[in-house]
């Protein structure tokens, strides 16, 4: 029988008696959780790894219907015990149970289903996915996001935990590289007598120190200023930079942009608090592979157009091309990626800070590449575009899709963070007339769902690569 209670208005609620069940896992979805099925139903497991036989408690009000996880009746050859202490409590890393072989494997089916449900092409259909492994599967992120929480007088810093709001405090993260990794532990000290809460991100910035930036919902004391000018003004942190909630301006000291070495081997600056990848190593595969893929064999050099430019990850090696004669900005060693020649190179991004550091970032090579502000989704593409390159957010590039597909441009590389939208997109670039010659997956993210792709799109014939 169903139990009553009432509400503070008298109404009788019923509530449905628990229902457990034991299912078996049978493949991990994008969002991190464990696929299982019980009399055909499909059931959503977070915590859970392929070939778990677990037990669950039921929810199948929600679609598809979500397993509370109860306990692991058999674990699965695929589940490892996870190295952090604050793996279970934390939401950081989703995967950190699962065996980093076997997320190869889950990463690279996402994304060849996500491509073949959005466009209708079968996947037997798709070019094989060329996954490139991480490094190292730990102390790999050069940059985090933060939550930090004032509490009772002190401060919590840490990550949300899974689901909810809160705060799962750390005090050292295992996938941070080591010069970063402290900072958590560190910043409770920093932000003491902090009222309210906020974001703060934490990345590399000049010489391979810390840049710390704090947005913040709520008031700061004068000691916390006093900290953060200490730490940059002794060389501890290379800048910190902090935004109050309401104010026009953000305070900096020290110099407070991220640096990470460029996939060409220079010294490469972002747009603090902008946007970057998570891995130095990561993202020097990812400039490189995409450079490599943009490649256009043809009897004159290409006009080159980048969309969601950023600070110029991909740029530094897409513009290369279009490099004026400058032997010292060439370092001895450095890869010889990107097109052997251009008839120009373009980049657009929106964000105006972005744009500063992508300029600097090419000046810096002798580049004769040209920065664009403006909306890179309602960029119109020069008729005489040849190739395009675009990396947008986690929301994807609907319009660009449109554009690109009714512009004359030969070859598309997307570069993606979120399998799903790049797969809607990718549907509105083949409306074009254009087909899909290669996808790539690269391991930017280890230990978790997010994965980062590559795909190439040609009007051209499928040549071998």
């Amino acid at each position: 029988m169903k139990s009553v209670h009432r509400r503070s208005n008298g109404a009788r609620v019923r509530h449905r008696p628990s229902e457990r069940a034991q299912l078996r896992i049978e493949a991990l979805a994008a969002g991190g959780a464990g696929i299982g099925r019980l009399a055909g139903e499909v059931v959503f497991v977070p915590a859970t790894a392929p070939g778990d036989l677990v037990e669950v408690e039921l929810d199948r009000s929600a679609r598809p219907a979500r397993g509370r996880l109860l306990g692991i009746v058999e674990p699965s050859a695929d589940r490892v015990a996870p190295p952090c202490r604050f793996a279970e409590a934390c939401g950081g890393c989703d995967w950190m149970h699962v065996r980093i072989e076997a997320q190869q494997a889950a990463h690279e089916q996402i994304v060849r289903q996500a491509i073949a449900r959005a466009t209708s092409l079968a996947e037997a259909d798709l070019p094989p996915i060329r996954v490139h492994p991480a490094p190292q599967p730990l102390g790999y992120r050069s940059r985090a996001r933060l939550f930090a929480r004032a509490e009772r007088g002190e401060v919590r810093v840490g990550y949300r935990a899974p689901r909810t709001h809160a705060v799962a405090a750390v005090d050292r993260c295992v996938v941070l590289v080591d010069a970063i990794a402290p900072l958590a532990g560190e910043l409770p000290g920093v932000l003491h007598g902090a009222v309210g809460e906020g974001d703060v991100l934490i990345s590399l910035g000049a010489s391979s120190r810390p840049v710390v930036e704090i947005l913040w919902r709520g008031q700061l004391p004068p000691a916390v200023w006093q900290r953060l000018d200490e730490r940059t003004a002794r060389g501890e942190w290379a800048g910190a930079r902090v935004t109050l909630d309401g104010a026009r301006e953000a305070a900096s000291f020290g110099d407070p942009r991220p640096a990470i070495l460029g996939a060409d081997g220079l010294p490469l600056f972002l747009a603090p608090g902008g946007f970057g990848q998570p891995s130095e190593e990561g993202a020097a595969v990812l400039a490189r592979r995409a450079a490599e893929l943009a490649h256009l064999d043809s009897t004159r050099p290409p006009h080159v157009l980048e969309l969601f430019a950023g600070s110029g990850t991909l740029s530094v090696l897409l513009a290369r091309g279009a490099q004026r004669p400058s032997p010292a900005a060439e370092p001895a060693g450095a890869a010889a990626s990107g097109p052997p020649g251009l008839a120009s190179f373009t980049a657009v991004e929106l964000s105006s800070a972005a744009v500063a550091c992508l300029r600097q970032n090419l000046a810096a090579r002798g580049l004769a590449g040209k920065a664009i502000e403006a909306d890179a989704d309602q960029y119109p593409i020069p008729a005489r575009t040849d190739v395009v390159v675009l990396d947008p957010p986690r929301s994807g590039a609907p319009g660009a899709a449109r554009a690109i597909a009714a512009s004359s441009a030969r070859v598309v590389v997307y570069v993606s963070c979120d399998p799903a939208t790049l797969a809607r997109d990718l549907g509105g670039i083949l409306r074009g007339g254009f087909e899909i010659t290669d996808i790539e997956a690269v391991e930017l993210f280890p230990q978790t769902s997010h994965i980062e792709s590559i795909v190439r799109l040609s009007r051209a014939r499928r040549s071998a690569r």
